[in-house]
């Protein structure tokens, strides 16, 4: 693993956890600091979670703990912020709309080792977006525990990651929004009976794949490794002004439905 890519990983470990002691002492002591939306209020202080109080205190889970881990949740968001904007992908990530230094820092920890990804295929596969045989993405299925070949899940902290982009991809990119509505709009054209919920996850989960490609890609090249382009592009030898580029995601502005996504129509705009 290169240098600055194992260092960003290791800072990014102790944020999260830095974060998530200080929001768990937070809830403990501070309540007041939270959103307690459907509540209106934070809960009332009762005999019983005073008596934990006490208890935790005891054990050096007091007052004191809480702030070390605030400063310490500070302190790592400062040494993140650093180090991503010394990376080769922050310019890119810098010019997306949407995205922080805290999620180019989440996305390059959870990238791992870009050495160990010759192919974007790989590189989805790590990141838990590959698919199965048959096309869909690989899932448990109830009942079959025995004799089926189980796929070995992304590690927490890659699927975290996951699941902050998605969102943040498609409700402030503009492109990546354009994208979403495309594939969805696919999606239930092919399969009209499958649940609505079905084509919105169809649809988050494409573009989320084509960033992914694209920032795999870059990191590649700027550390001057061999990144070959996809498939249909490399080996079909499809015409490549309809691929899908990084600079693609840089659109600040709106633009009509009557401009391409690759070879796909374009429908709606984010709100």
């Amino acid at each position: 693993m290169f240098k600055l890519d194992e260092d960003i990983l290791r800072t990014y470990f102790r944020l999260e956890e830095y974060q998530r002691q200080r929001l768990w002492m937070e809830r403990l002591w501070h309540p007041e600091l939270m959103k307690w939306v459907k509540r209106g209020a934070p809960p009332p202080i009762t005999p019983t979670k005073r008596i934990r109080q006490e208890e935790l205190a005891k054990m050096g889970f007091d007052e004191n703990y809480y702030q070390r881990m605030l400063e310490g949740e500070n302190a790592c968001h400062r040494e993140l912020k650093e180090l991503v904007e010394l990376h080769p992908l922050w310019p890119h990530f810098e010019r997306m709309p949407g995205f922080s230094y805290y999620l180019c820092g989440a996305f390059i920890a959870a990238g791992g080792d870009i050495q160990r990804a010759p192919t974007g295929s790989a590189f989805w596969k790590g990141m838990g977006l590959d698919v199965l045989p048959d096309g869909t993405a690989p899932r448990r299925i109830k009942g079959k525990t025995k004799n089926v070949e189980r796929r070995i899940p992304a590690l927490p902290h890659v699927t975290r990651v996951g699941e902050q982009i998605r969102p943040q991809l498609v409700r402030s990119n503009p492109f990546g929004y354009r994208l979403y509505l495309v594939h969805k709009k696919d999606y239930l054209t092919r399969y009209p009976e499958k649940p609505l919920m079905f084509a919105h996850k169809h649809g988050q989960r494409i573009p989320q794949k084509i960033l992914y490609f694209c920032l795999w890609r870059e990191a590649r090249l700027a550390y001057g490794l061999p990144a070959p382009d996809p498939y249909a592009f490399d080996i079909l030898k499809h015409d490549d002004g309809s691929m899908i580029r990084i600079s693609d995601f840089y659109e600040q502005k709106k633009k009509k439905a009557s401009q391409h996504v690759g070879a796909t129509e374009l429908a709606g705009e984010p709100e």
